[in-house]
């Protein structure tokens, strides 16, 4: 996983048959290409700080694009995790929602469950 973020978190209440029921529902976003490390220690030197710069230096195209789009771009994953809050209710983190794709495929690949 070469980055990943929080994207969004909701908190769903629900005072419907006075339950007071309170779900808390977080979507997760990470970007993965396999052999990213080495990659970034073949292109530009081991500093992924410095990724930024290679790849928008006006404009240029850099071997780390080549050699990304060689084998089908990074997979972009989103995760929808969910978990009840309700007074007196014990529960655990759930994956709601998992979907993923590759970027610059000519095959877009998509899963969702």
């Amino acid at each position: 996983i070469s980055n990943h973020y929080l994207y969004q978190i909701g908190i769903m209440m629900d005072d419907r048959f006075g339950n007071n029921g309170r779900q808390v529902e977080c979507s997760w976003v990470a970007h993965a290409f396999k052999g990213f490390s080495s990659l970034v220690d073949e292109c530009i030197g081991g500093n992924p700080m410095d990724l930024k710069r290679v790849m928008f230096n006006d404009g240029e195209l850099t071997k780390l694009i080549f050699a990304m789009d060689a084998q089908g771009g990074q997979t972009v994953l989103n995760f929808r995790f969910i978990r009840d809050y309700t007074k007196n209710v014990e529960d655990s983190w759930t994956i709601d929602a998992l979907n993923y794709y590759k970027v610059h495929s000519g095959n877009l690949f998509s899963k969702t469950w």
